[in-house]
């Protein structure tokens, strides 16, 4: 992703800002609650995310029955909670979850992406810490946002990024054009794969 296809514009950002809270105040989801994810084993999972991360884990469910067959199938369900009290959720579940459920999903298949705060220095700072411990960062520079990709202990794509100081217009930009740039994708889209991938 980049800023190729984005010519900013001369849009009042206080009128951006009206326009984002009254969208939002619409729209009856609130926030995140949590995305959950399976895991290979709760305490390899919570060494990489509150160990490493910092994630505290604030809850780690014990569930005796497995709700979709009512059989006596214990799992955990732990709970890392982030800034705004949103969760990264995880299921320890043995009897469910075999060794070859866990590839590494790329980044397109599968990620959850989370901003940080403190800019360039808080991504370097988790970028450094990841790399001591051994685990391999991608950094990539979007334009509107700076990221590093990486993975965790079970597979799943984590991206966390931070803000530049072209975001905010990017983004009021671009919620003007969705209509144009879904019509100019699906042309682009025919263009390069074909009519059938068009439908």
């Amino acid at each position: 992703m980049s800023l190729e296809n984005w010519t900013p514009s001369d849009i009042d950002l206080e009128l951006a800002r009206r326009i984002a809270q009254q969208r939002r105040a619409a729209n009856k989801v609130r926030h995140l609650h949590h995305h959950a994810f399976r895991c290979r084993s709760a305490e390899e999972t919570r060494a990489f995310y509150e160990g490493l991360l910092g994630f505290p884990l604030v809850a780690a469910c014990i569930e005796p029955i497995d709700p979709l067959t009512n059989e006596p199938k214990p799992y955990m369900h732990l709970y890392f909670e982030l800034g705004d009290g949103s969760a990264l959720a995880f299921f320890d579940y043995p009897s469910h979850f075999k060794a070859d459920d866990f590839p590494e999903v790329d980044q397109f298949g599968h990620h959850i992406a989370m901003e940080v705060e403190g800019g360039h220095a808080t991504i370097d700072a988790y970028k450094h810490k990841l790399q001591v411990a051994g685990v391999e960062v991608l950094e990539i520079d979007h334009g509107y946002c700076r990221s590093i990709y990486f993975y965790d202990p079970n597979g799943m794509r984590v991206e966390l990024a931070t803000n530049v100081s072209v975001t905010e217009r990017f983004f009021a930009d671009k919620y003007q054009s969705v209509d144009a740039d879904i019509v100019a994708w699906r042309a682009l889209r025919e263009k390069h794969y074909g009519a059938a991938a068009a439908a």
